[in-house]
Order: C-alpha cells, then structure tokens, then sequence
C-alpha cells in the first residue's frame, strides 16, 4: 500500500516522498526544510497536482505544532 502511494506521487512529478507513522496511518510527505519561506513556495508550487496539499512542522523528530514552528523560525530569523 505505502509503494502504490509512492508511485502516486511519482507519476505526479514528485520524487523523494517520505511517510511516517501517525495513529496507525501512513502520511506521505514531501520537502524539508528549516526555512518555513522555502516550504511555503515548495506547497505553491506542488498545489495545482495535490490541492490537498498542507503544512507539517516536525522538530526533532516529533511532529510539533505549525503556528509554534513559524514563531520559532520568525525568532531564530532574527537573532
């Protein structure tokens, strides 16, 4: 199932789709980045073939608030 979902993705144009585990559900990801500017413009870009397509903030490998995120990217940006 998650490599038919793979190929999904694939046959969209996107490579490098990841997935984790939440709640016993595969979630399919794709870019990353500490830049929440560079993710924002890499959602624009993929919306037009995943309109469904959202924001996930994860900091240390623990999936974290998105709205937290961004207040520590605006921080961290001003130092």
């Amino acid at each position: 199932e998650k490599e038919a979902a793979a190929e999904g993705f694939r046959t969209r144009g996107l490579e490098g789709c990841e997935f984790y585990q939440e709640n016993g559900m595969a979630k399919y990801t794709y870019g990353a980045s500490n830049n929440y500017n560079e993710i924002y413009r890499l959602r624009k870009a993929i919306l037009d073939k995943f309109p469904g397509a959202f924001i996930i903030a994860f900091k240390n490998g623990v999936k974290m608030d998105v709205n937290q995120a961004i207040r520590e990217f605006k921080q961290n940006r001003n130092r």
